[in-house]
């Protein structure tokens, strides 16, 4: 069952969705227009079934209920997700985000910050953010009809050599839009980097 927490992070109020149990731990940071109820709609219920898993309200989202703010330097979301990590004790957790918070987790991951592996579904900014610096598993999920972050992005990722794939006939929420279909690519990510995420922790 998953249940409605908040905690508080450098004063600022924030709301999670919390359940499940079993390693690695999933976290899962929304777009823009979303919250992380819009985890719940879609897989929470199926993921937390062998893992832990937390949605995390983001301050950037209309229908977050968390507190928000505007980011004044580029990374002020990733390190607004940095805190909120570190305040839940989760260690190398396995980050999942769409759109700007595919961006946000990409940031992260740029800054050294600890997590054993992440799943990136139509990340915007992508340019803007030094991939070289990114040395954990990353796979890239794009719908094919994605009319938001262009295959550019994609071609980004490829380029530093992590995966992307492609769900045919979804767009820019490939995992709203083809949500069995997204669940069986994460899966087999899951499988192949989870030994090495338990054994991280």
């Amino acid at each position: 069952m998953v249940n409605e927490k908040w905690i508080t992070v450098n004063g600022r109020r924030v709301r999670i969705l919390q359940g499940g149990s079993g390693k690695p731990t999933l976290i899962f940071i929304h777009g823009l227009s979303f919250s992380a109820d819009t985890w719940k709609e879609c897989c929470l219920g199926y993921f937390e079934r062998k893992h832990e898993v937390y949605a995390i309200d983001m301050p950037y989202g209309p229908r977050s209920r968390s507190d928000h703010f505007e980011r004044e330097s580029e990374n002020d979301y990733a390190e607004h997700l940095k805190a909120i990590i570190d305040a839940l004790g989760t260690l190398n957790p396995i980050l999942i985000g769409a759109s700007i918070g595919g961006e946000t987790v990409l940031r992260y991951l740029a800054l050294g910050y600890p997590a054993s592996a992440a799943v990136v579904i139509g990340p915007v900014g992508v340019n803007r953010i030094d991939l070289a610096k990114i040395s954990r598993p990353v796979l890239g999920i794009w719908g094919s009809r994605d009319n938001v972050s262009p295959r550019y992005n994609a071609d980004l990722l490829t380029r530093f050599g992590f995966k992307v794939v492609y769900i045919d006939g979804a767009g820019h929420p490939a995992y709203l839009d083809k949500t069995e279909e997204f669940i069986k690519i994460v899966e087999e990510f899951l499988s192949e980097v989870g030994t090495a995420a338990i054994t991280d922790r």
